[in-house]
Formats: C-alpha cells, sequence, structure tokens
C-alpha cells in the first residue's frame, strides 16, 4: 500500500522498515497544542525581521514568501524557524525529535543538524509547487497539521507521486494535530488553499510543523 493509517504508533518503525510510502498517525498532538503553535507563531511575526535573524525568544527566523525569484520551486507561504526556547515549552515536540532520531539514517558519517519550522499557507492560494528531495538523511519527512479544515480553511492538501500516480491525502480527512510521515524522495506539492478568496496573512489558512534534517556544511 501506498499510505496506511496506524493505530499504534509503536508501529511506525517497522512500516519505515518495510519502506512504506506514506505513514499516517492520527492525533498526534492535541488540539489545544497545536492552536497554542498557531497563536505563538503569528502574534510573534515582524515584518520588519523579514528574512532576518529575529531578536524575538521563540522564533530564530520567519520569511514570508509570495513567489520569490531566489528559490528553484513556487510558493506562497509563511516560513518559520523555531527556537530551542519554543521546543522546551513543548513535550510532545521534543518527543517527536528524539523518536526521529531513531528513523534518521546518517550517510558517510557526517554530522546533521535539524530545523523545527512552522509553514502557513494562507487562504487565497498559498501553495507550495511540486519538488523532491535527496532522501537522506532525512529519510521520513514529518508533517503534522495544526489547523483543521473546514474550520480554518476549505481547500488545499497535501498530494505525493508514488509510480508516477498523484496520491492526494484529502479521502484520509486529516485533521489536527494528525501526524505524516513521508519517504523523504517522493515528489510532493502542496495544492492551493483557498484560491478563491483575497490573499490574506491571519490565523486562517494551512498550517503545519515539519522536522528537516540537514547534513551540516563545513
Amino acid at each position: 500500500m501506498s499510505v496506511i493509517i496506524l493505530k499504534n504508533i509503536n508501529h511506525i518503525s517497522s512500516e519505515v522498515k518495510k519502506n512504506t510510502p506514506v505513514i499516517i498517525y492520527k492525533n498526534f498532538l492535541k488540539k489545544k497544542t497545536c492552536k497554542k503553535i498557531i497563536d505563538i507563531c503569528h502574534r510573534n511575526f515582524l515584518l520588519k525581521y523579514h528574512r532576518k535573524n529575529s531578536k524575538n525568544k521563540f522564533i530564530n527566523f520567519a520569511s514570508i514568501d509570495v513567489l520569490p525569484s531566489s528559490v528553484k520551486t513556487n510558493r506562497i507561504f509563511r516560513i518559520f524557524d523555531m527556537s530551542d526556547y519554543f521546543i522546551s515549552k513543548f513535550p510532545e515536540i521534543m518527543n517527536l525529535i528524539k523518536f526521529q532520531k531513531k528513523i534518521v539514517k546518517l550517510k558517510h558519517k557526517k554530522k546533521i543538524y535539524r530545523k523545527t519550522q512552522i509553514i502557513h499557507y494562507p487562504k487565497g492560494g498559498g501553495f507550495f509547487d511540486k519538488h523532491h528531495h535527496p532522501r537522506y538523511p532525512t529519510n521520513y519527512g514529518i508533517i503534522i497539521t495544526l489547523s483543521e479544515k473546514f474550520k480554518d480553511f476549505k481547500e488545499g492538501v497535501t498530494n505525493f507521486v508514488i509510480n508516477k500516480k498523484n496520491i492526494s491525502l484529502e479521502k484520509f480527512n486529516l485533521s489536527t494535530g494528525d501526524l505524516i510521515l513521508f519517504r523523504f524522495d517522493i515528489p510532493h506539492y502542496i495544492s492551493p488553499v483557498d484560491p478563491d478568496k483575497d490573499l490574506t496573512f491571519d490565523k486562517k489558512g494551512r498550517w503545519t510543523l515539519v522536522l528537516p534534517v540537514y547534513h551540516e556544511k563545513f
């Protein structure tokens, strides 16, 4: 199967070993935790720190990307690189990072570093065009849904291309707090969020938490 839904989180590791393309575990984060994360990002975002190192204790770096010219993949979103202080306030995220360390496979024994990022796809057409990554060192990408469909937005979903077939997660009824793991070399994209609305960077729209892993560059 291309996509599997698990009821027992302890079974994730075995599915990773099987090389299952997409793994879903429902209700990993509590709804109130997801709401708190969105509130922190939106409340602490300041335009004057756009693409600059922030002096905020929660956010190291933030950016509004509206079809920027300096990137390989077209997108409209806000992205936040969260601080160690932010992570320390959420034991669930700390546990998720510990779990991620178990499934990350190092290549060539290079040192790695990870980011805790929040991505906001605003109503009015927020999206991320199709792209893919080298599989390692991340191995399996992690996405946690933070917002609620039909409450915060109506359209817009994660899509994967597996064996030349488009797989939309629409039919899996993802909700606030759901955890998605996907083999990191699978092409994927976010379809436009409520494209019939005016583009508005408020707390509405689609919010996700991701944990990319990178090799350190010397």
